[in-house]
């Protein structure tokens, strides 16, 4: 399956609720409106009405999409984000007095590990970003997903993100057919950049072109 997310994919409700909770300096690009609204969309349709799920939003930064979740009722989201990155002002504190949520905020090197079970495990315009070794991040993260959970990572279209690779040794065992996969008919000359499942829809790896 491949999806390329548009202005068509936007979860409207989502996007302004965010707004009022970041504030002033709201930016719609900064939102990731696309990726956000295609997340929460397999988010939903996997476990339908279920709340009591375990979500990691890897990458966080700034981002209110985990106090979002926790707006919309579900009570088990974690942030996390690198020691000191992007946004070194955030911590747990700060975040949830921010948005008056009730999330779980880490910063922590996932090189080096990471203990917690999630049900939801994804990120948004995060990897590309990355100048490690992303496979090894998605080894160690894939530890962490219960069994028929998801695993989603959405990644800017044409940043130089090697997806076989990502695919071949993110840690969980998939197919890489990009010529079976639906909806990848009509890109046949960029088919390095699929995203795929495998048989359990445990694994997303979406490409988002904001067109």
């Amino acid at each position: 399956m491949l999806i390329w997310a548009n202005e068509k994919e936007i979860n409207t409700e989502m996007v302004n609720t965010m707004g009022i909770m970041y504030g002033k300096e709201f930016e719609l690009k900064c939102f990731k409106p696309w990726e956000l609204s295609i997340i929460l969309r397999q988010i939903q349709r996997h476990f339908g009405n279920r709340k009591d799920i375990s979500i990691l939003d890897f990458g966080a930064g700034a981002s209110p999409f985990g106090a979002y979740l926790n707006y919309i009722g579900y009570h088990f989201v974690t942030c996390l984000d690198i020691r000191g990155g992007w946004h070194p002002e955030i911590c747990q504190e700060t975040y949830n007095r921010k948005y008056e949520s009730w999330v779980t905020y880490k910063k922590i090197d996932v090189t080096l590990g990471y203990s917690g079970k999630h049900d939801v495990i994804f990120s948004a315009s995060v990897l590309e970003h990355i100048a490690g070794d992303k496979a090894q991040i998605l080894r160690v993260l894939s530890k962490s997903l219960n069994p028929d959970g998801l695993f989603i990572h959405v990644v800017d279209y044409g940043r130089g993100v090697d997806f076989k690779d990502l695919v071949d040794n993110c840690g969980i065992p998939i197919s890489y057919k990009p010529e079976e996969t639906p909806g990848c008919k009509e890109f046949k000359s960029l088919p390095e950049y699929a995203w795929v499942q495998n048989n359990e829809s445990r694994i997303t790896f979406f490409n988002e072109r904001g067109d």
